[in-house]
């Protein structure tokens, strides 16, 4: 069917909905009849209070009554928002949102909807997130009063030697030899067989379901394939997975993944062998290293994830919980707080060069640091401690003049070594716009879930396997592949550094307040970092803190992303300090991060937001 003679089919459907309902099932990912109407639904109501019913099982119990309540959420300028007394989620699809929603309904707690969230957005949103991907999970268990760290993040393969491979990820397509081994499954089965209550087939269903029945095609969705084009159309069957023959589908129609369902259903009723110990692991390996990859079923076979403990800082009288290494989020937002710290920053304000300038060289600082101090703790003993550390943060504060711009932050005096582990891997003689996604979760027994997942860049390698219905990240990239260098070195079987950093704020004591991330490479930081600044320094509730302009440094240059709601003169102001300003003109940037959030009420209440600035939604019951 040619695009015009498609273009207002979708309306068609939707008034066809209410008196039939039409299935028609293809091969893979394809456009279908049926307008899914219950879908449809979801993506409106999603953003309100108010919820369809979901049909449940015999035995499906609903731990909580309905609540008609109607909350008012100030600051909620684009209605991405939702609340209720009952949970709340938010992530880059108001129906994962809504799904994640369902699954507390049901009578299960925030793991299980968060682990449904993230399958959901895989999905919806397979540019920046899925099960070829990798992932860190922040927990908190309100029966036991922890916090935890469920590190789930790519692994080179056994012949990863640096030098031996290509991994570039900035080729047309990205090189095969850079796909990792995934961690998606495994991490989120664990979380859901340790932490949750609900079996992998029960929290699965509806995101299977939504693969056969249709949803609906997004401007985000299209955006992405615009931007990845090239590398999608390198591969006939990844290609037909998101396009239509290679042609852009119209938004709003509604499509379908029935090869992804398949691959679920084989997750659903095998678990974490399915995916990496057995037949369909075979087939992914034939398949990539057909194309000249060099991923084993051993190398899938060895795959575990790990649970770290999480990274703190107090902040404010606030304690603020990450992630470690591998990923190089954690450590310096933590760094970030603490020199800011030094700073009274309500005193100069929201709307300041002054602030804006503090936080632009506290990052710079921290990114610094990152990159040069943080990788795989296992394979590299890592100075986290001292970086987290209120002596440090004072220390690097004494870089930061008020009033001017940090012209060449350096990183600090710190050192990082190869543990024993990193040096036997080194002898062995074994032959973006970032594609990430945030979604947190809160239920009303009291747990709650932060965690950002990746593709590394959108769409990975743009490898998929046929049949299978998703992409491989290219994710290897992400590692040094010389010799000698001083952090993050490839070499077989280290785990993938990758900037992420979910965060659970507490109050004094100690239970949680905020949850809170964000997608977009070093940018995510950022965002995350503006966030918690706005929430605790400037008495924003969780709408306001989001949608507050915001700015961003691009690393460590003098580019500066700032959203023109600053008043003209503090942008003038920052112009005057020696930045480079872009995207000024824009009230909402593209580059300055996109963040879910969910603060929980001393009203006991739970307020959650989508960041409007990537067509991030909300859900509450």
């Amino acid at each position: 069917m040619s695009q015009k003679k498609r273009k207002n089919l979708f309306v068609g459907m939707l008034l066809l909905s209410f008196v039939a309902v039409i299935l028609l099932t293809f091969a893979g990912c394809g456009k279908t009849e049926n307008p899914a109407a219950e879908v449809a639904s979801q993506t409106q109501s999603a953003v309100v209070n108010e919820t369809a019913p979901v049909e449940k099982k015999a035995d499906a119990v609903d731990v909580h009554p309905e609540v008609e309540e109607v909350f008012e959420i100030k600051g909620d300028i684009f209605s991405t928002g939702a609340a209720g007394r009952n949970g709340a989620a938010a992530c880059a699809s108001p129906i994962a949102s809504q799904i994640a929603v369902d699954i507390m309904r049901r009578g299960g707690n925030a793991v299980d909807a968060a682990v449904g969230m993230i399958y959901a957005v895989g999905l919806l949103e397979p540019a920046a997130t899925g099960i070829g991907g990798a992932g860190q999970m922040m927990i908190y268990l309100a029966n036991e009063d922890r916090y935890i760290n469920i590190e789930y993040m790519t692994q080179a393969p056994g012949a990863a030697v640096t030098g031996a491979l290509n991994i570039s990820s900035s080729d047309n397509p990205p090189s095969v030899q850079g796909i990792a081994i995934p961690g998606v499954v495994y991490g989120t089965l664990t979380a859901l067989e340790k932490y949750g209550t609900m079996t992998a087939e029960e929290v699965l269903r509806p995101v299977i379901e939504l693969a056969r029945n249709g949803f609906p095609v997004t401007a985000r969705w299209n955006a992405n394939i615009e931007g990845r084009y090239e590398n999608l159309s390198a591969y006939d069957y990844t290609l037909g997975l998101y396009t239509d023959e290679g042609f852009l589908w119209n938004e709003g129609e509604m499509i379908t993944n029935n090869d992804l369902a398949d691959t679920l259903d084989i997750i659903a009723r095998d678990g974490i062998k399915g995916f990496y110990d057995s037949e369909f692991t075979d087939r992914m390996v034939s398949h990539i290293q057909s194309l000249g990859g060099v991923l084993t079923h051993e190398d899938f076979a060895q795959y575990k994830c790990v649970e770290r403990e999480p990274l703190s800082t107090t902040y404010r009288g606030y304690k603020v919980y990450t992630t470690t290494g591998p990923s190089n989020g954690g450590a310096p937002l933590l760094e970030m707080l603490n020199i800011t710290e030094n700073f009274n920053l309500k005193d100069y304000g929201h709307d300041s060069p002054d602030t804006v300038g503090i936080l632009s060289d506290a990052y710079a600082l921290a990114y610094q640091d990152g990159v040069a101090f943080i990788a795989d703790p296992d394979y590299y003993d890592i100075p986290v401690s001292e970086m987290t550390s209120k002596s440090y943060g004072e220390n690097r504060s004494r870089s930061i003049e008020v009033g001017s711009r940090i012209k060449t932050a350096r990183a600090g005096r710190l050192s990082i070594s190869l543990s024993e582990t990193g040096k036997a891997a080194l002898k062995a003689n074994t032959s973006d716009q970032g594609g990430t996604s945030h979604m947190v979760c809160a239920d009303s027994m009291g747990n709650v879930v932060s965690t950002t997942n990746t593709n590394g860049i959108n769409f990975g390698s743009a490898v998929a396997v046929p049949g299978t219905g998703f992409v491989f990240n290219a994710h290897l990239s992400n590692l040094n592949n010389i010799k000698n260098a001083r952090a993050n070195q490839l070499m077989p079987y280290i785990r993938v550094r990758s900037t992420t950093c979910p965060v659970i704020v507490a109050d004094s004591s100690g239970k949680p307040v905020l949850a809170a991330g964000s997608p977009g490479n070093w940018a995510l930081v950022s965002a995350t970092y503006n966030t918690l600044v706005n929430f605790i320094d400037f008495d924003m509730n969780v709408a306001q803190a989001v949608n507050a302009p915001r700015s961003w440094r691009d690393g460590i240059s003098k580019n500066l992303y700032i959203e023109s709601r600053y008043s003209e003169q503090t942008r003038q102001d920052i112009a005057d300090m020696g930045y480079e300003l872009l995207e000024s003109d824009r009230e909402f940037g593209a580059h300055v991060g996109c963040v879910a959030a969910i603060e929980i009420g001393d009203d006991g209440v739970f307020y959650a937001i989508g960041d409007n600035r990537r067509n991030y939604g909300a859900a509450a019951y």
